[in-house]
């Protein structure tokens, strides 16, 4: 081997160390919708009193906020892809359709299999444990009946318009909404780059935010707004629009995941912008004080959601954005610190699972508190002892699961 060669081989092997600053961060929150959604289940099946509720699910009861993580990291690294393929001369005289559609059925093949297998989970598990009077008959019905949400379009509310099935892994609309969005924005990017990542998202994400922070809404992801009007709910999808309302809805959580996105897509140029810069070194240690501060107000807000310091709700958002915005920057001391080489592949592994966890979680924590026997508001179980079980399942699971896949679905083919 020449030098020239050596050279080449060494830059390769540089290159595959990513930046898992962000891996961490994704893994964290994670394990915090856990606990959210453990506290939700366990005053759900207490009647949900309010004292029952708060008791059990104050914990980690801030991460419905930091979910918008999720979304930008979505969001920038879309129109890093797309600037990567852009590249392509090839790739770039085709279609913005077909580039589209190319980027999607990338998403669809990653997310498709679990998140159908969080679906069977929830029909299995729910069934048995939430609704144990179903009978076959009922829960085929269900599965049948519900052949949209399999199919990745739950956000959109192609779903059951009985309530039942949202109970059984409702949490996966997220998942649907980073698919259905991302095919739109990824078309708009190859169709007019500059209008969308100059104009529409900028311009969306100020007065889409301002809107939601003004009227103090946003509520449940999954209910719907009409024309600036949040509207109500008698079919088991949240928020009050129902079959007879007038106007045109949009599913609130098309819009808070559209969001984040566009929020990743400014945040990606803006980076590009900021990594050019010369950085010295009191420029570098304001950087590591700021996210010192940040990320410890984001983890105080999200394991234990204060009440004598109550962050407002858009204050939590732009914390989001500066932890992610920094961690993806890499210029500072702890982002530094984080991307250590001896952690390096622990930690990019345990974000390559995040969204595992997050989509297979749900139907686990019933199961756990169901198997502990019946709950009630007299004698409700704490929060840790079903909140600690379900985090060691659901991981080991979607180790397994990403095992399976690895050498199945997702083998690359040996060159």
């Amino acid at each position: 081997m020449n030098r020239k060669d050596g050279l080449l081989k060494m830059d390769k092997k540089v290159a595959k160390q990513r930046n898992v600053a962000i891996e961490i961060w994704r893994f964290v929150i994670a394990l915090a919708i856990i606990g959210f959604h453990t506290g939700w289940i366990i005053a759900r099946s207490c009647n949900g009193t309010n004292g029952i509720y708060m008791d059990t699910s104050n914990w980690f009861f801030g991460s419905s906020e930091v979910l918008l993580i999720f979304t930008l990291t979505t969001g920038y690294f879309m129109v890093s892809h797309f600037k990567k393929r852009q590249k392509d001369k090839e790739y770039a005289k085709e279609s913005a359709s077909a580039r589209a559609w190319e980027y999607t059925w990338s998403r669809i093949k990653g997310l498709l299999p679990v998140l159908i297998l969080g679906y069977i989970l929830g029909v299995i598990i729910s069934t048995k444990f939430f609704y144990p009077d179903y009978n076959f008959q009922q829960v085929c019905t269900m599965i049948v009946n519900s052949m949209w949400e399999f199919l990745g379009f739950h956000a959109a509310g192609l779903r059951s318009a009985g309530g039942e099935f949202f109970n059984l892994n409702g949490t996966l609309w997220f998942i649907s909404a980073i698919i259905i969005l991302g095919y739109f924005l990824y078309w708009g990017l190859c169709k007019n780059e500059d209008v969308v990542a100059g104009l529409l998202a900028p311009f969306t994400f100020i007065f889409l935010g301002g809107w939601w922070c003004y009227t103090g809404t946003r509520g449940a992801q999954t209910g719907w707004s009409t024309l600036g009007l949040q509207l109500a709910s008698t079919n088991g999808m949240g928020g009050s629009a129902t079959d007879s309302t007038a106007f045109l809805g949009f599913n609130n959580g098309l819009l808070f995941v559209l969001l984040g996105m566009l929020g990743g897509m400014i945040l990606y140029y803006g980076i590009e912008k900021l990594k050019n810069y010369n950085w010295k070194e009191g420029g570098k240690i304001g950087l590591t004080i700021l996210n010192l501060l940040a990320s410890a107000l984001l983890l105080w807000y999200t394991i234990y959601q204060p009440t004598w310091f109550n962050l407002d709700r858009w204050t939590v958002s732009l914390l989001c954005i500066l932890v992610i915005g920094l961690s993806l920057l890499n210029k500072d001391y702890l982002t530094e610190l984080l991307n250590n080489k001896v952690t390096n592949k622990l930690f990019q592994y345990l974000g390559s699972i995040s969204l595992y966890i997050y989509m297979l979680h749900y139907p686990i924590a019933i199961m756990i508190l169901r198997a502990l026997g019946p709950n009630t508001a007299a004698t409700s179980y704490s929060f840790w002892l079903i909140f600690i079980p379900t985090v060691v399942i659901t991981i080991l699971f979607s180790i397994l699961i990403k095992m399976i896949l690895d050498n199945t679905i997702f083998k690359k083919k040996e060159s």
